[in-house]
């Protein structure tokens, strides 16, 4: 993950797991894909008021699309620039799905008790007192989920490589997470779940 950075913090995301940190106004963070092929779901709330956070559904359509370039800036439910992606080696994203959860492997596979992004990221999330409830929208680095032409929503294996990385500067104070999605049963998942790295520059 060497890059010629000065980083404030570094961060091994175990595999199936989350970590919590905070990004003030300026700051730039990246998440890297260690040995490739994980996915790693981002949520980020205002640190001023985390009933703030970031919103797929309205990034979407602040962007007028489902996919974002450099340059482009994520947006909260307040309709407010809250991320923006300044560096980008892989360029496939994902803003359609939403984070696993235990019902999602109860209900669509029939597995009870099986680590999911939600119940990570409100352990981690709980001193800044966010809870599931405020736990709706994820970007999901990395993942490579498609739309075909009939409107089916497609998993594909994941095309990021040791080393892939993305950066986004914050635009406000924020409270972030990022989780080591432990999703083992469909394609986009794969079926080794590795750590993820994430790194924060100093101001």
């Amino acid at each position: 993950m060497a890059r010629e950075k000065s980083f404030e913090r570094s961060i091994i995301v175990p595999a199936g797991c989350a970590r919590a940190f905070e990004v003030p106004r300026g700051g730039v963070f990246y998440v890297t894909d260690i040995e490739g092929g994980q996915i790693a779901d981002l949520v980020a709330y205002n640190a001023a008021d985390t009933a703030e956070r970031m919103s797929a559904s309205h990034t979407r359509l602040g962007l007028m699309s489902v996919r974002f370039r450099v340059g482009d800036s994520l947006r909260s439910n307040l309709r407010r620039l809250m991320l923006k992606i300044t560096e980008d080696t892989v360029g496939t994203h994902d803003m359609m799905v939403p984070p696993c959860d235990r019902h999602r492997y109860l209900v669509d596979y029939g597995v009870e008790e099986h680590a999911n992004c939600v119940d990570a990221f409100e352990k981690e999330l709980a001193p800044w007192g966010i809870t599931s409830r405020d736990i709706v929208d994820t970007l999901n680095i990395f993942e490579n989920a498609k739309i075909d032409e009939e409107g089916n929503l497609i998993h594909l294996p994941t095309l990021s490589k040791a080393g892939d990385h993305i950066a986004f500067e914050a635009l406000m104070d924020l409270v972030c997470a990022v989780s080591s999605c432990p999703m083992d049963l469909n394609a986009t998942g794969g079926n080794k779940i590795t750590d993820i790295g994430v790194e924060v520059t100093a101001l």
